[in-house]
């Protein structure tokens, strides 16, 4: 859970700190006091968008820390693949976005990148304001919210690797129809340049081996006449370096008889002597095996002018092995063409059907669930005071015109099916929330109120399975009031069983049932304007919600009112 939010010079806030419980924790204050500001640090902070505008007037920089406790593996593995240090799973991270020097991201005083904290955040909180509730319009995101309710993951997951598979062994197909086109068209071209290269036949860095050989056999006689001089000098001739180096060790034997000192340089003069002999011999020994060989120049000459001819045209040697393995590639699959084409439809089709297999394993898993998850949401939404109401989950499988090969569809019974990375179904709500109408679409039938509730009783139902710590909801109460706005507090009670609750609300229905009561206002201080917030207690608690009852002008009944509303929601399990 989140345990502390510290802001400063955000906005109109100088400088807060508030502490979290882990229960439910309830925002207040009238309309313009700032509540949303602490949603927006929150959001800030988890890696929501950041610019220089939200700097307090005449500050520098702002900076939003939230210290929060974690126990999901997934977040230890990013920290640790990060280098980050765990802090027994205890997280801190900060955001200082400032004039100067831009946005700066730390998670436990290491710098790190903006994607990081949103990787996290992906982990660790989820955000639900107006625009969350309207999505719940889109049909499209009914399906995500159903297959995570029916604890589908594991199973859509073997599903998307075969579809992966089938999308990619498919644009293998289309690029080989592709590539038959191109290689009718440039068949003879192929040809020829297959021919010429095998004409010559190049080999691996021929070009270099050759032209060392070559640079070698032309200097022949220079080579001769070298490796003979240095033979004679050194070996051969009487005054030769090995005769002089030889009496010079008689000379030292002699010295190193009468001053031991001399001994040490007998072994440097016996080494140089050996050296000399090796260099002699290797130079005689080479000077021996000079090949006087004029066609073989010639023959290196005329290959080497092959090479170059064919190197003008098509790069160097290594580029020509690699076309030509190209293009031997091209006429086989030229020549094997109805072959390979047909090889890969059989895999398509073996794909196709193993993928409709586990399709239909999905669709069954989601037809049974679906009674279980309407009924759910019935007695939930009757929970929430929407009574009578009737609950539906279409799931209507997806066909298409297309029965192509290539296509993503099978035919089954006489239809195409189609496959969408998430199955064979179109999956949307149906609705009606009032006793004899017939059940339409969401979108068409429920108000802000009711959209309110009906997001709540999924968030509900999926309580248990929802590994998120921390759930924020920015006036989830819109349009509901009294005994509804009750119905709706004790909802949020009972799912702050599951996550940590962080609520802005202006219903004391809702205040009342919060287990930490946090008061948002804006003062004026020395010409400028200020939004702080502070902890309630309990006495203060009763007060705030007796003006949410009646207004500014309180009376002992307003506050026992106040009173006895906090200690009934107690008494609520």
């Amino acid at each position: 859970m989140i345990k502390t939010l510290y802001i400063k010079d955000f906005a109109l806030i100088e400088n807060c700190e508030i502490d979290f419980t882990n229960g439910l924790n309830v925002v207040i204050g009238e309309t313009g006091s700032g509540k949303s500001m602490l949603i927006d640090a929150l959001s800030i902070v988890f890696g929501g968008r950041a610019s220089t505008s939200i700097i307090r007037k005449d500050a520098q920089k702002c900076i939003i820390e939230i210290q929060a406790e974690f126990y999901n593996e997934k977040i230890a593995e990013i920290l640790s693949e990060n280098d980050i240090e765990n802090n027994n799973n205890f997280l801190i991270i900060r955001r200082e976005i400032s004039l100067k020097s831009g946005t700066r991201n730390f998670i436990n005083d290491s710098p790190i990148s903006l994607n990081l904290i949103k990787q996290i955040a992906d982990l660790y909180i989820d955000f639900h304001g107006q625009h969350e509730h309207q999505s719940l319009l889109n049909s499209s995101y009914h399906q995500d919210i159903f297959d995570k309710a029916a604890g589908l993951g594991e199973i859509l997951l073997k599903y998307n690797e075969k579809f992966e598979l089938l999308k990619s062994t498919i644009n293998e197909y289309k690029n080989l129809i592709k590539k038959e086109k191109s290689l009718k068209e440039k068949n003879e071209l192929i040809k020829f340049k297959l021919n010429e290269i095998h004409s010559v036949n190049p080999i691996e860095n021929e070009d270099e081996i050759l032209e060392n050989e070559l640079k070698i056999l032309e200097n022949s006689e220079k080579l001769s006449n070298l490796t003979l001089n240095i033979f004679d000098t050194l070996y051969n001739d009487d005054n030769s370096v090995l005769n002089i180096l030889s009496q010079s060790l008689i000379s030292l034997n002699q010295l190193s008889e009468i001053d031991s000192s001399f001994e040490e340089y007998k072994n440097e003069l016996q080494g140089a002597l050996v050296s000399v002999k090796e260099v002699a011999n290797f130079s005689n020994k080479y000077n021996s095996n000079i090949d006087f060989n004029p066609e073989k120049i010639e023959s290196i000459r005329q290959r080497l002018f092959q090479l170059n001819s064919l190197m003008k045209k098509y790069g160097k040697i290594n580029d020509i092995l690699s076309l030509k393995k190209e293009l031997e590639e091209d006429t086989d699959l030229f020549n094997n063409y109805d072959a390979e084409k047909e090889k890969f439809e059989k895999e398509i089709n073996i794909q196709k059907e193993n993928l409709l297999k586990i399709s239909f394993e999905i669709e069954s898993e989601r037809i049974n669930f679906s009674k279980i998850f309407s009924q759910n949401i019935i007695e939930s939404l009757s929970n929430l005071g929407i009574q009578n109401s009737i609950f539906n989950v279409h799931i209507d499988r997806i066909y298409s015109d297309d029965n192509s090969i290539d296509s993503l569809s099978i035919l089954e019974d006489n239809h195409q099916i189609t496959f969408t990375n998430t199955g064979i179904n179109n999956i949307e709500f149906f609705i009606s929330t009032n006793l004899g109408e017939q059940e339409k679409p969401l979108a068409q039938v429920a108000s802000g109120g009711e959209v309110s509730r009906i997001m709540l009783s999924i968030k509900n139902i999926l309580a248990d399975k929802d590994n998120i710590a921390t759930l924020v909801f920015d006036e989830i109460d819109t349009g509901v009031s009294g005994r509804i706005a009750q119905m709706v507090g004790n909802t949020m009670k009972n799912l702050s069983n599951y996550h940590q609750i962080i609520a802005i609300s202006h219903l004391p229905q809702i205040s009342a049932v919060s287990q930490n009561c946090i008061l948002v206002e804006k003062i004026e201080k020395d010409d400028k304007t200020y939004s702080i917030a502070k902890i309630l207690s309990n006495d203060e608690k009763i007060i705030e919600i007796a003006k949410l009852l009646s207004g500014d002008n309180l009376s002992d009944a307003n506050i026992k009112s106040a009173y006895e509303l906090i200690n009934n929601s107690n008494l609520e399990k």
